[in-house]
């Protein structure tokens, strides 16, 4: 068993297309290992981070909905944090709420939902000198470190002052998207300066950092969602995550192939060699270290041979507000590979179709051009929500 720490720090609401803007996602990719076509299960923090700590669609593990906040996973799941106390690390959090994510195997969790404006950087600093304090000496540790600063920009510029179908909000991409890029430097900065102290602190030779969004985030693309949590478009659920460990991941290596955000905990498990309990429900995610292994450029070459090879990703929501609100459980899911893209909206039961190597903004639905592809993409959808009622 490999006893590296696991430091994992999400940027929640981290556009994918705009991290390159800023210097310290550049760092980040030389130091390490950058996945860059990341899906997530949920489009939405609560469902998202369920699935990150449970290696499964929120379908499988039972937190799928906005409305399951303050439960656990169903029994049978095991999370990354009990994996990891169980196998000795100590484990703490600093969360966005702390309805949002389960609690089960951490030793420590706090939250900064209620400070009005939370200086993360004095905040995770502390955190981590504190997990140093509190833990055995020679006990390696899980810190869980959550900046959701742009989430809190959001709500207080758009959330509050627009609704999902706002003209003036809608009518003005351009300037949202100048907005939304002041948050992300804000961010950037935090990162880069958590990132150096981390560096200062010498928990860079024995830990592998994890940095990532749960998801991405909306600047008025489509009508009917102001940001996130409503559609299953990419701008909101294709995101990315960079992980760093020299002696695991290589440096300066991107891999552009779909991946999952619900590959995250079962990569950790394998990087620390800590197997997999064969009496819980199932993990769903792959080992990203394959990916590395057995990386080869093939995305497009596969992609020119049969439009529908390669790994599937799928998303699920259900919005509390928007054109269809269904908080309850979800409504608007969506099946994926690297060229295609199938969305169904179930309330009024209608389909699209995008090709996403063509059009990546997903501006022409040709549900009716390539009923083919629908024909078969349905049948991957199925067979992926099929598997989710599998132990």
């Amino acid at each position: 068993m490999q006893k590296f720490n696991v430091i994992l720090i999400v940027i929640d609401g981290g556009r994918v297309d705009r991290i390159s803007k800023f210097p310290i996602f550049q760092k980040l990719q030389k130091d390490g290992t950058f996945f860059s076509h990341t899906i997530t299960n949920a489009p939405y923090t609560l469902v998202s981070m369920n699935s990150i700590f449970t290696g499964m669609y929120g379908r499988k593990n039972g937190i799928n909905a906005y409305y399951q906040m303050f439960q656990d996973p169903k029994p049978g799941c095991i999370t990354l944090a009990e994996y990891l106390s169980e196998n000795g690390w100590y484990t703490c959090g600093d969360v966005m709420r702390l309805s949002l994510v389960s609690h089960k195997g951490f030793k420590k969790i706090t939250s900064q939902e209620d400070i009005e404006d939370p200086d993360f950087l004095k905040i995770h600093s502390e955190t981590i000198d504190q997990i140093k304090k509190d833990k055995n000496p020679d006990q390696p540790f899980f810190a869980y470190l959550h900046y959701s600063k742009i989430h809190h920009y959001i709500k207080e510029n758009v959330f509050d002052k627009h609704d999902d179908f706002s003209e003036e909000y809608f009518s003005n991409k351009d300037q949202n998207l100048k907005n939304y890029d002041t948050y992300l430097e804000e961010a950037s900065n935090y990162l880069e300066k958590i990132y150096q102290k981390i560096l200062n602190d010498n928990l860079d030779s024995d830990s592998i950092i994890i940095v990532m969004a749960d998801h991405g985030m909306g600047v008025g693309e489509k009508i009917g969602e102001r940001a996130y949590g409503i559609f299953t478009y990419d701008y909101s659920i294709r995101t990315f995550a960079y992980f760093i460990q020299p002696k695991i991941f290589p440096q300066g290596k991107e891999i552009s192939e779909l991946t999952q955000t619900i590959d995250i905990m079962p990569t950790i498990l394998n990087a620390l060699e800590i197997p997999e309990k064969t009496s819980c429900l199932k993990i769903q995610g792959k080992n990203l270290l394959e990916y590395i292994n057995n990386s080869n450029d093939s995305v497009k070459s596969n992609s020119d041979q049969n439009e529908l090879s390669g790994r599937f990703a799928f998303s699920e929501t259900g919005g509390v507000e928007g054109p269809w609100p269904s908080p309850k459980e979800p409504n608007v899911k969506c099946v994926c590979n690297f060229k295609w893209k199938l969305i169904h909206n179930l309330t009024p039961d209608n389909w699209e179709l995008y090709d996403l190597e063509k059009d990546p903004h997903e501006n022409e639905n040709l549900v009716d051009s390539f009923p083919n592809i629908v024909v078969k993409l349905k049948l991957k959808m199925s067979e992926i929500e099929k598997s989710c009622h599998e132990n």
